[in-house]
């Protein structure tokens, strides 16, 4: 796969710069409920954004004062996200490895990046053995995903490893023995005209819901 210039630019991602950070910011406080810690509170911790892309998440992270790092398999988006911040970014693959030691990070964020991966396994045993406390990540719905996107003309055909939530939780159950584990779908709502976001409403949807939304605890408080 290439995660290039034209990749980029046939999603208009820099377009969704508003609604992917809403969606991040939404994603943290339901992370913050369900896991009883405040993700909102990053003061003296530290922070690491898997498929970092052009570091919409970082933006986001920090602004809440995490001390927070990105990477991503695309070297054109490092390359974007490195223009952008002062953080430190790397081309990496998460299924492959990674360039950290273990327990470093107090949050590790994966936001719409499991759904790529030909090892989705792989890659979260490397985010949780990066992790001191808390993984995040949100990926597609198989349920919804593709019937819907679809007919929005938005469906991207490098979704390989797009599963249900149920599928979800049978997956980490067989194969990791955490803490904590809580998979749920839901549902981003939003109106934007031209450049400006006038209303965003994430809400639970079981059954319908067009993303899930995972989160991993490793310890428990």
């Amino acid at each position: 796969m290439c995660f290039d210039e034209e990749y980029f630019k046939d999603f208009k991602y820099s377009q969704r710069e508003r609604v992917i950070k809403r969606h991040i910011l939404e994603v943290l406080k339901w992370g913050s409920k369900v896991s009883n810690i405040n993700l909102l509170d990053g003061h003296d911790k530290t922070a690491l954004d898997v498929g970092c892309a052009y570091g919409y998440a970082i933006d986001v992270l920090e602004s809440f004062g995490y001390d927070a790092y990105g990477i991503d398999i695309s070297k054109y988006s490092v390359k974007q996200a490195k223009r952008n911040h002062t953080a430190e970014f790397a081309v990496c693959d998460i299924q492959k490895g990674r360039p950290f030691k273990n327990s470093v990070f107090d949050l590790v964020t994966c936001f719409e990046v499991l759904e790529h991966l030909t090892n989705p396994l792989r890659a979260i045993k490397n985010m949780s053995d990066s992790c001191k406390n808390i993984v995040i990540c949100t990926t597609p719905n198989r349920i919804v995903e593709k019937p819907i996107k679809k007919v929005l003309r938005d469906f991207d055909e490098t979704h390989i490893a797009v599963r249900t939530p149920w599928e979800w939780r049978k997956y980490l159950r067989e194969n990791f023995q955490f803490n904590f584990v809580r998979v749920e779908a839901f549902f981003d709502t939003s109106l934007r005209v031209a450049d400006k976001l006038l209303f965003f409403k994430s809400f639970n949807a079981p059954y319908i819901g067009l993303d899930i939304r995972i989160l991993i605890k490793k310890r428990r408080r």
